[in-house]
Order: C-alpha cells, then sequence, then structure tokens
C-alpha cells in the first residue's frame, strides 16, 4: 500500500499514515519503520496488520516518488 506520512511524534515514537481517497489515517510505530529519515509529507509503502488495537501499518519503506493524499 502507498501513503503519506501526515503526522509524527519523535519522543513517543509513532506517527499516522494517509491514503488517497481514504478518510481514516492508519497508525504506525517508529519500530516498524525500515526507512530513516522519514518525516511529515514523506511518501510510503507499507504492509496493513491487524491488531487486537486495529488496523495498523508494518513494514513501512520510503519511497521516492510523491505520493498524493
Amino acid at each position: 500500500m502507498n501513503g503519506v506520512i501526515t503526522a509524527y511524534n519523535k519522543q513517543r515514537g509513532f506517527g499516522l499514515i494517509s491514503q488517497e481517497l481514504v478518510i481514516k489515517s492508519i497508525y504506525f510505530d517508529i519500530v516498524d519503520c525500515k526507512a530513516k529519515g522519514l518525516f511529515i509529507g514523506s511518501a510510503v509503502e507499507f504492509d496493513l496488520a491487524i491488531t487486537k488495537k486495529g488496523t495498523v501499518a508494518k513494514n513501512i519503506m520510503g519511497v521516492s516518488k510523491e505520493v498524493g493524499v
């Protein structure tokens, strides 16, 4: 899946990813981020996982092209 980081809290180690045509943002934990240097506005690719807390992004990697939100 593709998306853009729209929120990131470095101190707490989590953020949100938004996708085009999808209203609800997807939670991610920095532990699941395979790329370094990501920031708000970074385009990413990720896998979705269902956990007891809901749907989350896993295996997050940065992509060089811009992805629209």
